[in-house]
């Protein structure tokens, strides 16, 4: 029996000797690993950053003058847009007050010629100066009514009202 003692008290002094081993060697494993990435990490940010030839400029020098160039176009094509924008909108906005002194001044004119809010402004100015001719009012022929205040569709000022509810203005 004590010889079945002794194999046991053997058996478990060769395991635990043999986890330490298995322990220590694993730390040598993970340790070389560790070194030989480290070192293939350094030789690739060295070749990065090195330069080829005393004329040439290095691969990261490359990469970062490429995004500088694209990101520089993006952000030129972006403000050429938005000038542009701004330009046709204060262009748009001068054309639309062109077209209304046109439309007062002379509304046959704006009709023909004008731009929408031209031709818009042109038919109501249209309308209210010959709103008074078509209805047979008294007033005077200098004198433009702008509303008659009746809702029966009868006074000279309906005409331009019905015009300005049906174009938008």
């Amino acid at each position: 029996m004590t010889s079945v003692i002794f194999a046991v008290f053997l058996l478990g002094l060769c395991q635990i000797a043999g986890a330490i081993v298995a322990a220590v060697l694993i730390r040598r494993y993970i340790a070389r690993l560790r070194a030989e990435i480290e070192s293939q990490i350094a030789g690739a940010l060295s070749d990065l950053v090195s330069q080829p030839a005393p004329d040439q400029p290095s691969k990261l020098a490359l990469i970062v003058d490429m995004a500088g160039a694209v990101i520089g176009s993006a952000a030129a094509r972006s403000i050429m847009a938005s000038l542009s924008a701004d330009k046709s909108h204060a262009a748009n906005v001068a054309n639309g007050v062109a077209d209304q002194i046109q439309a007062q001044q002379n509304p046959l004119l704006a009709i023909l010629a004008g731009g929408k809010r031209g031709k818009n402004a042109g038919v109501l100015r249209l309308a209210q100066m010959l709103g008074p001719l078509l209805s047979g009012s008294g007033q005077a022929q200098g004198q433009l009514p702008l509303s008659s205040g009746s809702n029966h569709g009868s006074g000279p000022g309906d005409i331009a009202d019905r015009i300005r509810r049906q174009g938008g203005m």
